[in-house]
């Protein structure tokens, strides 16, 4: 348990190695501005020297993460999954097969299609059952 927490307190520091590499290449150019008569070209360029330092550093924890990770699934095993996995829609059962190569399979399927939709589809009212639009004037 000792060992779980010593891990979270190496990977808790991160942020604050991220925050202080930008905020000391920042502050360093700045004053290197001051002496040399620089400004702000030092500044800016300590700001992407601190950038490149985090992302060195966020580097440096991802593959000790993985590296413990990969030592704790050695030692102790892969663990079972919480849950089942989820069936994906491709591993459901289809009513129909479409082959592209296929010019039957393709036909059968349309036809099957057509006649599902017209089987379903409400009866069309015809072009004299359609309401016109009043006038607005009574008689």
């Amino acid at each position: 348990m000792k060992q779980h927490y010593k891990a979270l307190g190496g990977y808790g520091t991160l942020g604050l190695e991220i925050v202080l590499s930008i905020a000391l290449g920042f502050f360093a150019g700045r004053w290197l501005d001051g002496k040399l008569h620089t400004e702000p070209y030092l500044a800016v360029l300590g700001f992407f020297f601190g950038i490149g330092a985090a992302v060195k550093a966020i580097a440096r924890t991802m593959k000790e993460m993985q590296a413990v990770a990969a030592q704790e699934e050695r030692e102790e095993g892969n663990p079972a999954p919480l849950f089942e996995p989820r069936r994906k829609p491709a591993d459901e059962p289809r009513d129909e097969v479409v082959h592209d190569d296929v010019g039957e399979a393709n036909e059968d399927a349309k036809e099957k299609r057509e006649r599902s939709t017209h089987e379903e589809s409400a009866p069309m009212a015809s072009p004299d059952d359609t309401p016109r639009p009043s006038s607005g004037r009574r008689n």
